[in-house]
């Protein structure tokens, strides 16, 4: 039942592909305690923020095309493709020299503000940081603890060890090693 017919999988053989994969999987992760579930979380929340950031109107500050504007009694003005087009300055402080414009709609437009763009972008990159961080911090969990581990079984290095320190005792004893 479990042979290989035709081009086809059997059921068994899948499976036990997939048990393999899942067990591959699970070995590169064990010993790496709650760091890779707060890593997973972490990489989750930095998918739900690039999801949120796509559907943001700041997204044209990232994928928008800069072009100058000029400012005249509140109103910017720039120009793109031959044609001017405007926008309302509410505050002195927020006009900025460059505009960011939809392409495909050059009247979609909004200023330059380097505060919310580096704020986004910590805000998006900073969880797949952290996940990252974190599943170093696992993965140098599991090391630490795999070489203990073998220290305390009496691995070839903790026995070459033991056998220095007893060849150190008996010279010390005066006895001949």
């Amino acid at each position: 039942m479990d042979e290989h017919r035709g081009g086809e999988v059997t059921q068994e053989k899948s499976g036990h592909a997939r048990a393999t994969v899942f067990g591959t999987v699970r070995q590169w992760f064990e010993d790496t305690g709650a760091f890779t579930g707060f890593a997973l979380a972490f990489l989750v929340l930095g998918s739900l923020f690039v999801l949120a950031e796509v559907q943001s109107p700041s997204m044209l500050q990232w994928n928008g095309t800069g072009v100058h504007a000029s400012q005249s009694g509140g109103i910017a003005f720039y120009s793109f493709q031959g044609q001017t087009y405007t926008l309302n300055v509410p505050t002195p402080a927020a006009f900025s020299s460059t505009v960011y414009i939809d392409p495909a709609e050059p009247s979609t437009a909004m200023f330059s503000n380097t505060v919310t763009r580096w704020t986004e972008a910590g805000t998006v990159a900073g969880p797949f940081a952290a996940a990252a961080l974190l599943l170093a911090l696992g993965f140098a969990r599991k090391s630490r603890r795999r070489r203990l581990r073998r220290r305390q079984r009496g691995s070839l290095y903790a026995v070459e060890e033991s056998a220095t320190r007893k060849k150190g005792r008996r010279s010390a004893q005066g006895r001949p090693s």
